[in-house]
């Protein structure tokens, strides 16, 4: 019997154009600093932005663009460090992104997500600050690994005003997020109104399954964008590749590293923060995500073309 061939970090490659296309890294060089304390936890805040603030390469802007907003909300763990997911982050801000993450491993019912992205919001405001109007405060998503993107979804059945659109990575069992004080009312999916979301799982990941992430897809209302993909050959700890998972020096939690999260969250979110036009080409029901891209299972979505 043959099986599929599993994806590694020397192996995987974006297929569709699409895909292509954002996997590379986007057309602004990018700079990180770190915070004062940013939440109520009293944890700093790692920031990826494009250098040139203000400018929009692909419009051939040089002043005067607002550069769309991205929160991260960490995984668990006692001590988040700055390497943490890095290079993914870094490689939104390299597409015009602003992306900011508390260090909090502990992200729960979102307090502290929130805190970070007002402490964003209230840097645009502070004339002393290099993200003075510079910040886009309609278009702020928000992405979450593992505990985090339990609390990225828990946000988003809270129909939260401040997120425009979610990407829950690796969200795990229910059972997981009773310890961790995360845990998603099923039933708040299904009268969601304002928002969209991409989840996103590894078929290899026992916290993150294709029935566990089934199980948030199915009942979120279909009166928004959905769309659920299952990472072919990808465990729990892809997104903390750089790229690839020898940093990473856990066995089985990271297979393939972050190659595979590079093309199409990136891709959600031009489409969704900076009006992409080939968001509905990528994501529809009959889109490349679905019918061109190898490296992704179970793929469902209620997006029709436009």
């Amino acid at each position: 019997m043959l099986l599929p061939q599993v994806a590694s970090a020397t192996t995987y490659q974006p297929t569709g154009p699409i895909e292509r296309r954002y996997a590379a890294d986007g057309p602004w060089a990018t700079a990180t600093m770190v915070t004062r304390p940013c939440d109520r936890e009293g944890n700093v805040c790692d920031i990826w932005y494009p250098s040139d603030l203000g400018s929009n390469p692909l419009k051939q802007e040089t002043t005067g663009f607002h550069h769309p907003a991205i929160v991260f909300a960490d995984g668990t763990s006692d001590g988040i460090t700055a390497d943490y997911a890095a290079f993914f982050l870094r490689h939104l801000a390299s597409w015009g992104f602003i992306v900011i993450r508390s260090r909090d491993g502990a992200t729960g019912q979102g307090d502290t997500v929130l805190d970070t992205a007002s402490f964003l919001l209230d840097l645009a405001k502070n004339t002393g600050s290099i993200f003075y109007e510079k910040v886009d405060a309609d278009n702020v998503g928000l992405v979450g690994h593992s505990q985090g993107a339990a609390t990225t979804t828990l946000l988003f059945s809270r129909n939260t005003p401040i997120f425009k659109t979610y990407v829950p990575i690796e969200t795990p069992i229910r059972p997981f997020c009773v310890i961790a004080k995360c845990t998603i009312d099923l039933g708040a999916l299904a009268k969601v109104t304002h928002g969209s979301i991409l989840y996103i799982g590894g078929d290899l990941d026992a916290a993150s399954s294709l029935p566990t992430n089934l199980g948030y897809y199915a009942p979120t209302s279909s009166k928004i964008d959905k769309v659920m993909g299952m990472i072919a050959g990808g465990s729990h700890g892809e997104i903390q590749g750089n790229p690839g998972c020898e940093s990473v020096g856990i066995p089985l939690y990271c297979n393939i590293g972050a190659y595979p999260l590079l093309g199409y969250p990136t891709a959600w979110f031009m489409w969704k923060l900076q009006n992409a036009a080939d968001g509905p080409a990528a994501f529809s029901e009959n889109g490349e995500l679905s019918h061109a891209a190898p490296n992704w299972l179970g793929v469902l979505s209620n997006v029709r073309n436009r």
